[in-house]
């Protein structure tokens, strides 16, 4: 690890306490119209309690939806009242850490603790209509809310612009990254991608970046929020990547996964070792109402021993879940149907923002 660094990102196959998600509140982008938002709603919310039966979910809820949130959730669902602009929580809110080295802990055994690294957030590059300011303050407010219960014993602010999603990690110093996002200019302007390596070691310790030059195509095209990189590609552990691939050369991201596996297949890890690459299907289904589908099994979710794996009622779907199982076989594999989220312009990991399990690491 990187000697610069307090703090690790883990890997997501690593414990996690609690997944925290948002209810979608009346404005938010993609939610219009009344239909809109209680559809968005209805995905939203079965996910949450799909996810709650496995880990503890914290629904937050905008303070003029906290007497409607219980008409769409079960009592069993956590929920905190803040105010917020956008539903998708992993690409708006704060950057999970651990320490990397066990911290004093009042006279006790000294042991790992967690923190927050509070990225700067301007609404996907400022794109038209989309109200952000609530999100780029949502970590403070959480820190100030929560502070005894959350677990959060740090935050650290950046002026660097970061999505969730925007970067993968192996947990071990190695990330691998998507240029577009990182260094629009929009987002982070006049940043080169070393400016951005090294806030990304500072931050979050990683040590080595791989960089692809984007993610899906729907997501990087004008209208789209950028071409987020967990898509396209996730790393299984340590120099172990499944990749999005998608064989249909009529369909654009035929060219996108091309071009990800030649740069991967020639990468290597921050200890310098070759990545393996594992093909993951995309599904079969080419095109919906607004074009190419950018529907992805790389969407999954790893919930301790629990990964869940999206279904799309498409031929490809059991091939994906047996895949999963194969590469996980300490893991139970349940499907969720994610078609809705994907309609809405979200994905399963776009909306969920796991908390990691800083008791259990040794």
């Amino acid at each position: 690890m990187t000697q610069g660094s307090r703090w690790i990102t883990p890997a997501e196959t690593e414990p996690i306490q609690r997944v925290w998600m948002h209810f979608p509140r009346a404005g938010t982008v993609n939610f219009s119209a009344m239909w809109q938002l209680s559809s968005a709603r209805r995905a939203w919310t079965r996910l949450a309690e799909t996810i709650n039966q496995y880990v503890p979910v914290t629904l937050l809820v905008d303070p003029d939806d906290q007497h409607t949130v219980s008409s769409h959730t079960s009592s069993s669902l956590d929920t905190m009242v803040i105010p917020f602009h956008n539903a998708a929580l992993r690409r708006t809110g704060p950057t999970m850490v651990v320490s990397r080295r066990p911290q004093s802990n009042g006279g006790r055994r000294p042991r790992r603790v967690l923190g927050m690294v509070d990225f700067t957030f301007n609404g996907f590059g400022r794109l038209p209509g989309v109200e952000y300011g609530l999100d780029d303050t949502l970590p403070g407010t959480l820190m100030d809310l929560r502070p005894t219960t959350s677990g959060w014993s740090e935050r650290l602010l950046s002026m660097m612009v970061s999505e969730g999603g925007s970067w993968i990690t192996d947990g071990n110093g190695t990330a691998i990254a998507s240029e577009r996002l990182l260094t629009d200019q929009r987002r982070n302007p006049g940043w080169s991608t070393r400016a951005v390596e090294r806030e990304l070691r500072r931050d979050v310790g990683l040590d080595h970046i791989i960089w692809l030059p984007s993610g899906l195509t729907r997501g990087a095209a004008p209208a789209g929020w950028g071409g987020y990189i967990d898509q396209l590609v996730a790393f299984h552990s340590p120099g172990r990547v499944l990749l999005h691939t998608q064989p249909d050369e009529t369909h654009p991201d035929h060219a996108a996964t091309s071009q990800a596996r030649e740069i991967l297949s020639e990468a290597t890890d921050a200890n310098g070792n070759q990545l393996e690459i594992i093909d993951m299907p995309a599904p079969q289904t080419h095109s919906d109402m607004r074009g190419p589908v950018n529907w992805s099994y790389i969407d999954y979710l790893v919930l301790n021993d629990v990964i869940i794996v999206p279904r799309f009622v498409d031929p490809h779907d059991d091939q994906a879940r047996q895949l999963l199982s194969r590469l996980y076989p300490e893991h139970r594999v349940v499907s969720f149907m994610a078609q809705d989220l994907f309609d809405h312009g979200a994905s399963m990991r776009a909306v969920t923002l796991p908390q990691p399990q800083v008791s259990s690491r040794k």
